[in-house]
């Protein structure tokens, strides 16, 4: 498995999403789109993330800018789908909205590879006493 965060426009993620899903027939005979289990284990569609806070007339955090984009996590069964999905990887730091339990230092440690000089990935010198 893979646990990889992606960006898109609304017309991509609705073209990429419907590579990743399956039409199922109820018992009732109407259909619905799931996702291929073969393909992923679990898919989070976050929205569209704020990118900017600010706080309101009480002193509370509110958003007063969002992302054009929307945001989604993909636990893959197996390798992701890389002709669909490359261009669209993000790599947020590792302490953000969401994460899948369990995933979190695999996603770190991916994040690390790719981003070494990140706050987040340097070791602290051990502290003389």
């Amino acid at each position: 498995m893979k646990f990889l965060k992606y960006e898109f426009t609304p017309t991509q993620w609705a073209t990429a999403k419907a590579k990743i899903q399956n039409t199922v027939t109820n018992p009732d005979g109407s259909t619905e789109k799931v996702w291929d289990s073969e393909l992923v284990t679990a898919v989070v569609e976050l929205g569209k993330l704020c990118i900017q806070w600010g706080t309101d007339p009480e002193g509370m955090q509110v958003c007063v800018k969002q992302s054009t984009k929307v945001s989604v996590d993909i636990l893959w069964a197996g390798e992701p789908l890389t002709t669909s999905f490359a261009a669209y990887v993000v790599w947020p730091d590792p302490c953000g909205v969401h994460t899948f339990a369990g995933w979190e230092s695999d996603y770190q440690t991916e994040f690390c590879q790719v981003n070494p000089g990140a706050p987040c990935c340097q070791i602290p010198a051990p502290i003389e006493l």
